[in-house]
């Protein structure tokens, strides 16, 4: 069997995006003993220059021109045309042209459009309308990162639950407790951080509530009753007059250091190092920073909105993420109460268990085998309704 799978994250700093598409390439090749070939749809130059995997199956293909506008409906077809595959896996939207015989999968990570469109230009939210549905409609299968965006499929674009296998995202091996002493020696060295410390890890969009995490630390800040400093990861803050302007509106002056984008080895002695972490966001359809940390043993303050209830359970501290008291006084009850931090380590360490990327790997290698088992028969049924030894395999993985 031949797979192509659009690989275009790779290499871009899609943030959970890239972390999926990487993590099911290498997982995959680890998990996949029969004689499939994989190609990789790559538009990323420093991405396609060395093999992602050590294995002979994989085969990089750099795809141009890389936007998307370009690659959907004229490249990827085109590619499909030269070097044809079974099995084609794309993220969010299918390309409108593609030979009959050949099946598709595509993975939905998020729907955060519906739910808020403000955050959005005019243009991206008529093409993630238009485009998605319809290439949810028209895949053989959909794999969805969460049951909270399984069950906003089939609300929102009307399709049938089993058509949708739930294929959740997880921590990277390297997330896992550090000594916190060498943590903050390192950081110390790098950062010049010194001070026990509150971390956030990502972008500055509104829906992460980053300007609720700044209103939280002030309210906590004037009051006394915080000495930690608030450190955050992310891309430079540059990129957002609103979060230098409440900076500055709030007087927090040195209490906040951000460090920009941080190394790949750098994040888990950051989680490891830290008092707490806050990740209160507005709408996620993953959250996967909130396994990363329960992953490095620290406490979590999340928001009590989806997907977070799914993904942490009980091995997190859940608030309000509107609630500018509620999220300081969540943060405060975890710093000022040591068997709680405790409690939350490790509920957080064994809720990680629950996931993992060779589960996944497989969950979507079983999908890919129920589809070319479909071509081989030339069944009139759909994939979904088969009976399938793919189709249980993967249901055994469902969250």
């Amino acid at each position: 069997m031949k797979i192509g799978i659009d690989a275009h994250f790779i290499g871009n700093q899609q943030t959970g995006n890239e972390t999926y598409t990487l993590n099911l390439v290498q997982n995959l090749a680890a998990v996949d003993t029969e004689a499939n070939e994989y190609s990789l749809y790559l538009t990323n130059p420093a991405a396609a220059v060395g093999p992602l995997v050590a294995d002979s199956k994989f085969h990089n293909y750099l795809l141009k021109p890389g936007n998307p506008f370009m690659r959907i409906p004229f490249v990827i077809p085109w590619e499909m045309s030269r070097r044809p595959v079974d099995v084609l896996h794309t993220h969010y939207t299918l390309p409108p042209f593609l030979p009959k015989q050949v099946r598709t999968v595509v993975t939905i990570h998020d729907v955060s459009w519906e739910y808020h469109p403000e955050l959005y230009s005019r243009g991206d939210l008529l093409r993630l309308k238009t485009t998605v549905p319809w290439s949810a409609r028209r895949a053989d299968r959909i794999m969805a990162v969460s049951n909270t965006v399984k069950d906003a499929v089939v609300r929102l674009f009307g399709i049938e639950a089993e058509k949708i296998v739930v294929t959740p995202l997880a921590a990277s091996q390297n997330f896992y407790p550090r000594e916190r002493d060498s943590c903050r020696k390192r950081l110390l060295e790098k950062y010049g951080i010194q001070d026990p410390f509150i971390l956030f890890v990502g972008n500055m969009s509104p829906r992460k509530n980053l300007i609720g995490v700044l209103r939280a630390f002030a309210q906590l800040r004037k009051r006394g009753q915080l000495e930690a400093k608030l450190v955050v990861v992310g891309p430079r803050i540059s990129n957002s007059p609103a979060f230098v302007n409440a900076l500055r509106e709030l007087q927090l002056g040195d209490d906040v250091l951000c460090t920009g984008n941080v190394a790949h080895d750098i994040l888990p002695e950051l989680y490891s190092a830290a008092e707490v972490f806050v990740f209160p966001s507005l709408y996620e359809a993953f959250g996967l920073p909130t396994l990363e940390a329960m992953a490095c043993g620290t406490p979590v303050v999340a928001a009590d909105r989806p997907a977070f209830p799914e993904i942490a359970g009980d091995a997190a501290l859940l608030v309000n993420p509107d609630d500018t008291a509620a999220l300081a006084a969540g943060i405060d009850r975890v710093l000022s109460n040591s068997a709680l931090r405790e409690e939350l380590r490790a509920s957080g360490l064994k809720r990680v268990r629950h996931f993992n990327w060779k589960a996944t790997a497989s969950q979507t290698l079983a999908v890919y085998n129920s589809l070319a088992l479909r071509t081989a028969n030339q069944s009139t049924q759909a994939p979904w309704q088969q009976d399938s030894t793919g189709q249980q395999e993967a249901a055994r993985y469902e969250l």
